[in-house]
């Protein structure tokens, strides 16, 4: 957090639209409990980013 780091997280309901609108409907009908996550984004400069999942394991 302390690296200005900007993060998002991917739902499963996000793959279920076309487009942004739709995508931002069919999560709002989802009970924030019940969201099934399935991804995380980082945005930033690439250094930071890098230092940030340095040893992370990707999940296949």
């Amino acid at each position: 957090m302390g690296r200005d780091i900007a993060t998002a997280i991917y739902t499963e309901e996000l793959f279920s639209t076309g487009h942004d609108a739709a995508n931002r409907a069919a999560v709002a009908g989802v009970p924030a409990e019940e969201l099934n996550l399935v991804g995380v984004a980082l945005h930033g400069p690439k250094n930071g980013v890098d230092r940030v999942v340095k040893r992370a394991r990707m999940h296949a």
